[in-house]
Protein backbone atom coordinates (compact mmCIF):
# COMPACT_ATOMS: atom_id res chain seq x y z
CA UNK A 1 0.00 0.00 0.00
CA UNK A 2 1.08 3.29 -1.40
CA UNK A 3 4.50 1.77 -2.19
CA UNK A 4 5.82 1.91 -5.81
CA UNK A 5 7.67 -0.68 -7.60
CA UNK A 6 9.18 -0.60 -10.49
CA UNK A 7 9.62 -3.69 -13.06
CA UNK A 8 9.17 -6.12 -10.40
CA UNK A 9 9.26 -9.80 -11.63
CA UNK A 10 5.91 -11.95 -10.24
CA UNK A 11 6.93 -15.44 -11.46
CA UNK A 12 8.40 -17.10 -14.50
CA UNK A 13 6.01 -19.34 -17.00
CA UNK A 14 7.59 -22.09 -19.23
CA UNK A 15 5.04 -23.10 -22.48
CA UNK A 16 4.89 -26.11 -24.29
CA UNK A 17 3.76 -25.50 -27.98
CA UNK A 18 0.25 -26.29 -27.13
CA UNK A 19 0.04 -23.53 -24.80
CA UNK A 20 1.69 -21.46 -27.19
CA UNK A 21 -0.85 -22.69 -30.04
CA UNK A 22 -3.33 -21.90 -27.09
CA UNK A 23 -1.99 -18.31 -26.44
CA UNK A 24 -1.93 -17.14 -30.09
CA UNK A 25 -5.62 -18.49 -30.81
CA UNK A 26 -6.50 -16.17 -27.27
CA UNK A 27 -4.43 -13.29 -28.52
CA UNK A 28 -5.69 -13.36 -31.83
CA UNK A 29 -9.25 -13.57 -30.76
CA UNK A 30 -8.82 -10.48 -28.58
CA UNK A 31 -8.71 -12.37 -25.08
CA UNK A 32 -8.68 -9.75 -22.20
CA UNK A 33 -7.39 -10.48 -18.49
CA UNK A 34 -9.00 -8.98 -15.34
CA UNK A 35 -7.71 -8.09 -11.74
CA UNK A 36 -9.65 -7.15 -8.97
CA UNK A 37 -7.87 -4.43 -7.14
CA UNK A 38 -10.33 -3.38 -3.74
CA UNK A 39 -13.41 -4.12 -5.57
CA UNK A 40 -12.81 -2.38 -8.65
CA UNK A 41 -11.75 -3.97 -11.51
CA UNK A 42 -9.14 -3.58 -13.85
CA UNK A 43 -8.61 -4.76 -17.75
CA UNK A 44 -6.16 -5.30 -19.90
CA UNK A 45 -5.65 -7.57 -23.26
CA UNK A 46 -3.29 -10.01 -22.93
CA UNK A 47 -1.16 -9.49 -25.94
CA UNK A 48 -1.40 -7.71 -29.60
CA UNK A 49 -1.48 -8.56 -32.75
CA UNK A 50 0.09 -6.98 -35.74
CA UNK A 51 -1.42 -7.04 -39.31
CA UNK A 52 -0.43 -5.64 -42.50
CA UNK A 53 0.34 -5.84 -45.52
CA UNK A 54 -0.91 -7.93 -48.51
CA UNK A 55 1.73 -9.60 -50.65
CA UNK A 56 3.07 -10.32 -48.62
CA UNK A 57 0.73 -10.22 -45.74
CA UNK A 58 2.40 -9.75 -42.16
CA UNK A 59 0.87 -11.09 -39.49
CA UNK A 60 2.51 -10.78 -35.41
CA UNK A 61 1.55 -12.12 -32.15
CA UNK A 62 2.78 -10.38 -29.01
CA UNK A 63 1.85 -11.21 -25.76
CA UNK A 64 2.13 -8.56 -22.63
CA UNK A 65 4.12 -9.56 -20.31
CA UNK A 66 4.89 -6.15 -18.31
CA UNK A 67 1.56 -4.56 -16.38
CA UNK A 68 2.03 -0.81 -15.27
CA UNK A 69 -0.60 -0.88 -12.32
CA UNK A 70 -1.87 3.22 -11.73
CA UNK A 71 -3.39 3.56 -8.14
CA UNK A 72 -5.11 6.61 -6.68
CA UNK A 73 -5.24 6.98 -2.95
CA UNK A 74 -6.58 8.85 -0.10
CA UNK A 75 -5.50 8.15 3.39
CA UNK A 76 -5.58 4.23 3.26
CA UNK A 77 -8.07 3.92 0.84
CA UNK A 78 -7.72 2.96 -2.88
CA UNK A 79 -10.08 5.31 -4.93
CA UNK A 80 -9.15 4.54 -8.68
CA UNK A 81 -7.41 1.75 -10.31
CA UNK A 82 -5.91 1.41 -13.69
CA UNK A 83 -3.36 -1.19 -15.76
CA UNK A 84 -1.39 -0.21 -18.45
CA UNK A 85 0.51 -2.37 -21.02
CA UNK A 86 2.49 0.66 -22.40
CA UNK A 87 5.87 0.63 -20.52
CA UNK A 88 7.55 -2.47 -21.91
CA UNK A 89 7.56 -3.71 -25.18
CA UNK A 90 5.77 -7.05 -25.76
CA UNK A 91 7.21 -10.79 -26.30
CA UNK A 92 6.77 -11.58 -29.58
CA UNK A 93 5.06 -15.32 -30.01
CA UNK A 94 6.05 -15.98 -33.86
CA UNK A 95 8.87 -17.74 -35.26
CA UNK A 96 9.86 -19.31 -31.68
CA UNK A 97 9.88 -23.06 -30.59
CA UNK A 98 9.01 -25.13 -27.51
CA UNK A 99 9.59 -24.94 -24.54
CA UNK A 100 9.90 -21.41 -24.34
CA UNK A 101 9.92 -19.28 -20.80
CA UNK A 102 8.42 -15.93 -20.72
CA UNK A 103 9.75 -13.84 -17.08
CA UNK A 104 6.29 -11.91 -16.00
CA UNK A 105 6.81 -8.48 -14.42
CA UNK A 106 4.78 -5.60 -13.32
CA UNK A 107 5.19 -2.11 -11.90
CA UNK A 108 3.03 0.15 -9.32
CA UNK A 109 2.92 3.64 -9.51
CA UNK A 110 0.64 5.30 -6.22
CA UNK A 111 -1.03 8.96 -6.52
CA UNK A 112 -3.07 10.68 -4.01
CA UNK A 113 -5.57 12.37 -4.43
CA UNK A 114 -8.18 14.50 -2.74
CA UNK A 115 -11.59 12.54 -4.34
CA UNK A 116 -13.16 10.51 -0.90
CA UNK A 117 -13.97 7.12 -0.92
CA UNK A 118 -17.36 7.90 -0.28
CA UNK A 119 -17.40 9.32 -4.16
CA UNK A 120 -15.59 6.35 -5.57
CA UNK A 121 -17.13 5.20 -9.24
CA UNK A 122 -19.83 8.24 -9.02
CA UNK A 123 -18.12 10.25 -11.31
CA UNK A 124 -20.47 8.80 -14.79
CA UNK A 125 -23.23 8.08 -12.93
CA UNK A 126 -24.20 11.37 -12.17
CA UNK A 127 -24.92 12.15 -15.80
CA UNK A 128 -27.65 9.35 -15.49
CA UNK A 129 -28.81 11.27 -12.12
CA UNK A 130 -28.59 14.90 -13.60
CA UNK A 131 -30.71 13.61 -16.90
CA UNK A 132 -33.31 11.86 -14.78
CA UNK A 133 -33.88 15.18 -12.34
CA UNK A 134 -34.46 17.11 -15.18
CA UNK A 135 -36.80 14.69 -16.40
CA UNK A 136 -38.63 14.46 -13.00
CA UNK A 137 -38.53 18.23 -12.49
CA UNK A 138 -40.32 18.68 -15.51
CA UNK A 139 -42.86 15.98 -15.36
CA UNK A 140 -43.69 17.35 -11.89
CA UNK A 141 -43.96 21.07 -12.68
CA UNK A 142 -46.58 19.78 -15.82
CA UNK A 143 -48.66 17.88 -13.46
CA UNK A 144 -48.39 20.61 -11.13
CA UNK A 145 -50.01 23.30 -13.92
CA UNK A 146 -52.33 20.62 -14.62
CA UNK A 147 -53.77 20.63 -10.61
CA UNK A 148 -53.46 24.16 -10.42
CA UNK A 149 -53.96 26.27 -13.42
CA UNK A 150 -55.70 23.37 -15.85
CA UNK A 151 -57.96 22.46 -13.08
CA UNK A 152 -58.77 25.77 -11.24
CA UNK A 153 -60.08 26.93 -14.96
CA UNK A 154 -62.23 23.48 -14.95
CA UNK A 155 -64.18 24.01 -10.97
CA UNK A 156 -64.36 27.92 -12.26
CA UNK A 157 -66.24 26.30 -15.31
CA UNK A 158 -67.84 23.51 -13.72
CA UNK A 159 -68.87 25.06 -10.23
CA UNK A 160 -71.12 27.87 -11.29
CA UNK A 161 -74.56 27.89 -9.98
CA UNK A 162 -78.03 27.02 -12.08
CA UNK A 163 -78.41 31.07 -12.46
CA UNK A 164 -74.87 31.48 -13.77
CA UNK A 165 -74.91 28.35 -15.80
CA UNK A 166 -78.45 29.63 -17.77
CA UNK A 167 -77.13 32.83 -18.65
CA UNK A 168 -73.75 31.68 -20.12
CA UNK A 169 -75.56 29.00 -21.80
CA UNK A 170 -72.91 26.29 -20.86
CA UNK A 171 -73.46 22.89 -21.96
CA UNK A 172 -71.36 20.15 -19.99
CA UNK A 173 -68.62 18.33 -21.52
CA UNK A 174 -64.77 17.60 -20.83
CA UNK A 175 -64.10 15.43 -17.74
CA UNK A 176 -67.18 16.11 -15.80
CA UNK A 177 -70.02 15.31 -17.90
CA UNK A 178 -68.81 11.44 -17.18
CA UNK A 179 -69.06 11.63 -13.84
CA UNK A 180 -71.70 9.31 -13.51
CA UNK A 181 -69.47 6.13 -15.53
CA UNK A 182 -65.93 7.32 -14.09
CA UNK A 183 -66.25 4.79 -11.03
CA UNK A 184 -67.57 2.24 -13.22
CA UNK A 185 -65.46 -1.01 -11.99
CA UNK A 186 -63.00 -2.20 -14.89
CA UNK A 187 -64.04 -5.56 -16.93
CA UNK A 188 -62.17 -9.01 -15.69
CA UNK A 189 -61.87 -7.22 -12.20
CA UNK A 190 -60.60 -10.83 -10.20
CA UNK A 191 -57.95 -10.03 -12.93
CA UNK A 192 -57.46 -6.65 -12.67
CA UNK A 193 -56.89 -7.29 -8.80
CA UNK A 194 -54.33 -9.77 -9.42
CA UNK A 195 -52.03 -7.45 -11.13
CA UNK A 196 -51.84 -5.02 -8.01
CA UNK A 197 -51.44 -7.45 -5.44
CA UNK A 198 -48.42 -8.84 -7.58
CA UNK A 199 -47.70 -6.10 -8.40
CA UNK A 200 -47.83 -3.89 -4.91
CA UNK A 201 -45.64 -7.28 -3.45
CA UNK A 202 -42.76 -6.56 -6.16
CA UNK A 203 -42.80 -3.21 -5.10
CA UNK A 204 -42.30 -4.47 -1.28
CA UNK A 205 -39.65 -6.87 -2.70
CA UNK A 206 -37.63 -4.16 -4.66
CA UNK A 207 -37.85 -1.66 -1.86
CA UNK A 208 -36.61 -3.91 0.46
CA UNK A 209 -33.45 -5.33 -1.40
CA UNK A 210 -32.83 -1.68 -2.17
CA UNK A 211 -32.39 -0.71 1.37
CA UNK A 212 -30.97 -3.84 2.48
CA UNK A 213 -27.85 -3.04 -0.38
CA UNK A 214 -28.05 0.64 1.07
CA UNK A 215 -27.13 -0.46 4.35
CA UNK A 216 -24.53 -2.74 3.25
CA UNK A 217 -25.37 -6.55 3.33
CA UNK A 218 -24.83 -7.44 -0.28
CA UNK A 219 -21.40 -7.06 -1.83
CA UNK A 220 -19.12 -8.31 -4.26
CA UNK A 221 -17.54 -10.88 -2.17
CA UNK A 222 -20.37 -12.79 -0.92
CA UNK A 223 -22.25 -14.06 -3.78
CA UNK A 224 -25.96 -15.15 -4.34
CA UNK A 225 -26.54 -12.68 -1.44
CA UNK A 226 -28.83 -11.10 -3.50
CA UNK A 227 -30.60 -13.84 -5.11
CA UNK A 228 -31.24 -15.38 -1.29
CA UNK A 229 -32.71 -11.92 0.24
CA UNK A 230 -34.66 -12.05 -2.97
CA UNK A 231 -36.32 -15.22 -2.03
CA UNK A 232 -36.70 -14.62 1.33
CA UNK A 233 -38.37 -11.06 1.03
CA UNK A 234 -41.03 -13.20 -2.48
CA UNK A 235 -41.62 -15.53 0.79
CA UNK A 236 -42.61 -12.65 3.47
CA UNK A 237 -44.35 -10.47 0.76
CA UNK A 238 -46.38 -13.30 -0.14
CA UNK A 239 -50.01 -12.28 0.83
CA UNK A 240 -50.48 -13.67 -2.99
CA UNK A 241 -49.66 -17.24 -2.94
CA UNK A 242 -49.43 -18.92 -0.75
CA UNK A 243 -50.27 -16.56 2.03
CA UNK A 244 -53.29 -15.79 -0.76
CA UNK A 245 -55.41 -16.70 2.02
CA UNK A 246 -54.72 -14.84 4.85
CA UNK A 247 -54.62 -11.61 2.37
CA UNK A 248 -57.58 -12.39 0.72
CA UNK A 249 -59.47 -12.89 4.64
CA UNK A 250 -57.49 -9.42 5.46
CA UNK A 251 -58.52 -7.67 2.29
CA UNK A 252 -62.83 -9.09 3.02
CA UNK A 253 -62.99 -8.30 6.50
CA UNK A 254 -61.01 -5.16 7.28
CA UNK A 255 -60.23 -3.37 3.97
CA UNK A 256 -62.75 -0.06 2.95
CA UNK A 257 -64.66 -0.03 0.55
CA UNK A 258 -64.32 2.41 -3.07
CA UNK A 259 -65.87 5.17 -1.30
CA UNK A 260 -66.48 6.96 -4.68
CA UNK A 261 -67.57 10.70 -4.48
CA UNK A 262 -69.58 10.04 -7.37
CA UNK A 263 -72.82 7.78 -8.13
CA UNK A 264 -72.61 5.40 -10.61
CA UNK A 265 -75.40 4.84 -13.61
CA UNK A 266 -76.67 1.48 -14.68
CA UNK A 267 -76.39 2.27 -18.16
CA UNK A 268 -72.57 3.03 -19.08
CA UNK A 269 -72.41 6.33 -21.62
CA UNK A 270 -70.91 6.51 -24.99
CA UNK A 271 -67.80 7.06 -25.34
CA UNK A 272 -66.74 9.50 -28.75
CA UNK A 273 -64.05 8.51 -30.91
CA UNK A 274 -60.84 10.71 -30.52
CA UNK A 275 -57.64 11.19 -32.34
CA UNK A 276 -54.65 8.66 -32.44
CA UNK A 277 -53.09 10.95 -30.30
CA UNK A 278 -55.18 10.36 -27.91
CA UNK A 279 -55.66 6.65 -28.41
CA UNK A 280 -54.55 4.00 -26.19
CA UNK A 281 -51.41 2.97 -28.38
CA UNK A 282 -50.16 7.05 -28.06
CA UNK A 283 -50.89 6.88 -24.20
CA UNK A 284 -48.88 3.51 -23.99
CA UNK A 285 -46.13 4.86 -25.99
CA UNK A 286 -45.61 8.04 -23.97
CA UNK A 287 -46.42 6.64 -20.73
CA UNK A 288 -43.60 4.14 -21.47
CA UNK A 289 -41.05 5.93 -22.86
CA UNK A 290 -40.53 8.66 -20.52
CA UNK A 291 -40.34 6.28 -17.25
CA UNK A 292 -37.35 4.54 -19.34
CA UNK A 293 -35.88 7.43 -20.59
CA UNK A 294 -35.52 7.93 -17.01
CA UNK A 295 -33.33 5.11 -16.49
CA UNK A 296 -32.31 4.51 -19.89
CA UNK A 297 -28.18 5.67 -18.80
CA UNK A 298 -28.33 3.26 -15.58
CA UNK A 299 -29.77 0.30 -17.59
CA UNK A 300 -26.04 -0.28 -19.15
CA UNK A 301 -24.35 -0.85 -15.84
CA UNK A 302 -27.45 -2.90 -14.33
CA UNK A 303 -27.22 -5.23 -17.77
CA UNK A 304 -23.03 -5.34 -17.49
CA UNK A 305 -23.78 -6.09 -14.26
CA UNK A 306 -25.98 -9.18 -14.92
CA UNK A 307 -24.85 -10.58 -17.84
CA UNK A 308 -20.91 -9.22 -18.04
CA UNK A 309 -18.23 -8.59 -16.12
CA UNK A 310 -18.89 -5.43 -14.09
CA UNK A 311 -19.44 -5.04 -10.58
CA UNK A 312 -22.18 -2.90 -9.24
CA UNK A 313 -21.79 -1.30 -5.59
CA UNK A 314 -23.36 2.20 -5.59
CA UNK A 315 -26.38 0.91 -4.50
CA UNK A 316 -26.90 4.73 -2.91
CA UNK A 317 -27.64 5.60 -6.71
CA UNK A 318 -28.94 3.23 -7.76
CA UNK A 319 -31.84 3.68 -4.91
CA UNK A 320 -31.96 7.46 -6.31
CA UNK A 321 -32.87 6.43 -9.61
CA UNK A 322 -35.25 3.66 -8.71
CA UNK A 323 -37.02 6.42 -6.69
CA UNK A 324 -37.25 8.75 -9.78
CA UNK A 325 -38.09 6.12 -11.48
CA UNK A 326 -41.46 5.91 -9.33
CA UNK A 327 -41.65 9.67 -9.12
CA UNK A 328 -42.04 9.49 -13.59
CA UNK A 329 -44.87 6.78 -13.42
CA UNK A 330 -46.80 8.72 -11.35
CA UNK A 331 -46.41 12.15 -13.06
CA UNK A 332 -46.91 10.91 -16.08
CA UNK A 333 -50.23 8.96 -14.94
CA UNK A 334 -51.93 11.57 -13.75
CA UNK A 335 -51.28 13.75 -16.65
CA UNK A 336 -52.12 10.83 -19.34
CA UNK A 337 -55.24 10.02 -17.16
CA UNK A 338 -56.32 14.04 -17.23
CA UNK A 339 -56.45 14.13 -21.23
CA UNK A 340 -58.28 10.71 -21.38
CA UNK A 341 -60.83 12.15 -19.17
CA UNK A 342 -61.43 14.94 -20.54
CA UNK A 343 -61.67 13.24 -24.22
CA UNK A 344 -64.86 11.96 -22.15
CA UNK A 345 -62.78 8.53 -21.95
CA UNK A 346 -63.92 7.06 -18.41
CA UNK A 347 -62.08 3.86 -19.30
CA UNK A 348 -59.23 4.70 -17.00
CA UNK A 349 -59.13 1.92 -14.92
CA UNK A 350 -56.70 -0.56 -17.34
CA UNK A 351 -55.61 2.44 -19.42
CA UNK A 352 -53.75 3.59 -16.21
CA UNK A 353 -51.64 0.03 -15.77
CA UNK A 354 -51.14 -0.32 -19.51
CA UNK A 355 -49.58 2.86 -20.02
CA UNK A 356 -46.78 2.90 -17.66
CA UNK A 357 -46.30 -1.07 -17.67
CA UNK A 358 -45.54 -0.56 -21.06
CA UNK A 359 -42.18 0.46 -19.81
CA UNK A 360 -41.36 -3.29 -19.54
CA UNK A 361 -41.64 -3.44 -23.18
CA UNK A 362 -38.82 -0.68 -23.42
CA UNK A 363 -37.00 -2.37 -21.28
CA UNK A 364 -37.51 -5.58 -23.27
CA UNK A 365 -36.31 -3.54 -26.33
CA UNK A 366 -33.43 -2.06 -25.17
CA UNK A 367 -32.42 -5.95 -24.09
CA UNK A 368 -32.23 -6.74 -27.52
CA UNK A 369 -30.08 -3.91 -28.43
CA UNK A 370 -28.03 -4.86 -25.34
CA UNK A 371 -27.56 -8.73 -26.72
CA UNK A 372 -26.72 -7.61 -30.41
CA UNK A 373 -24.71 -4.95 -29.90
CA UNK A 374 -22.98 -4.56 -26.93
CA UNK A 375 -22.39 -8.35 -25.53
CA UNK A 376 -20.76 -10.89 -26.96
CA UNK A 377 -23.21 -13.78 -26.30
CA UNK A 378 -24.23 -16.37 -29.12
CA UNK A 379 -25.95 -19.74 -29.21
CA UNK A 380 -28.98 -21.11 -28.33
CA UNK A 381 -28.44 -21.79 -24.35
CA UNK A 382 -27.50 -17.74 -24.10
CA UNK A 383 -30.29 -16.50 -25.95
CA UNK A 384 -32.94 -18.43 -24.15
CA UNK A 385 -31.63 -17.75 -20.79
CA UNK A 386 -30.99 -14.01 -21.65
CA UNK A 387 -34.31 -13.31 -22.97
CA UNK A 388 -36.09 -15.74 -20.96
CA UNK A 389 -34.94 -13.80 -18.05
CA UNK A 390 -35.41 -10.50 -19.20
CA UNK A 391 -39.06 -11.06 -20.56
CA UNK A 392 -39.63 -12.27 -16.56
CA UNK A 393 -37.79 -9.09 -15.50
CA UNK A 394 -39.82 -6.66 -17.63
CA UNK A 395 -43.16 -9.17 -16.70
CA UNK A 396 -42.31 -7.61 -13.06
CA UNK A 397 -41.46 -3.90 -14.39
CA UNK A 398 -45.41 -3.88 -16.03
CA UNK A 399 -46.36 -4.89 -12.35
CA UNK A 400 -44.40 -2.68 -10.11
CA UNK A 401 -45.05 0.14 -12.77
CA UNK A 402 -48.82 -0.24 -13.40
CA UNK A 403 -49.71 -0.56 -9.97
CA UNK A 404 -47.71 2.63 -9.52
CA UNK A 405 -49.48 4.41 -12.01
CA UNK A 406 -52.96 3.03 -11.16
CA UNK A 407 -53.09 4.42 -7.62
CA UNK A 408 -51.56 7.67 -8.81
CA UNK A 409 -54.47 7.73 -10.84
CA UNK A 410 -57.23 6.82 -8.45
CA UNK A 411 -55.86 9.50 -6.12
CA UNK A 412 -55.98 12.28 -8.85
CA UNK A 413 -59.40 11.00 -9.86
CA UNK A 414 -60.84 11.19 -6.41
CA UNK A 415 -58.98 14.76 -5.96
CA UNK A 416 -60.96 16.11 -8.85
CA UNK A 417 -64.38 14.28 -8.58
CA UNK A 418 -64.54 14.72 -4.60
CA UNK A 419 -63.61 19.15 -6.03
CA UNK A 420 -66.81 19.18 -8.31
CA UNK A 421 -70.02 20.45 -7.80
CA UNK A 422 -72.47 17.84 -8.80
CA UNK A 423 -75.76 18.89 -10.37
Amino acid sequence: MREDAEKKELCKVKFTENDLQLLRDAIEDLYYFEFVIDDIPVRGFIGHLEEGGFLPHNHKVYLWAHLLFKIEYNGNQIIFANVSTKEQAPVALESITAPFEVAFTYSVKWYKTSTPFSERGKRIHWLSIINSMVLVFLLIGFVVIILTRVLKSDFARYNVDDEESDDLDQEDNGWKIIHTDVFRPPACKGLFCAILGCGCQFLALATGMMLMAIFGMFNVHRHGAINTAGIVLYAFTSFGYPLTIIGGIFGKNWANGLDAPCRTKNIAREIPSVPWYRSAFAHCLVGGFLPFSAISVEMYYIFATLWGREYYTLYGILFIVYGILLSVTACISVALTYFQLSAEDYRWWWRSIFSAGSTGVFVFLYAWFYYFKRSQMFGALQTIEFFGYTAMTCYVFFLMLGTISFFASLNFVRYIYVNLKMD
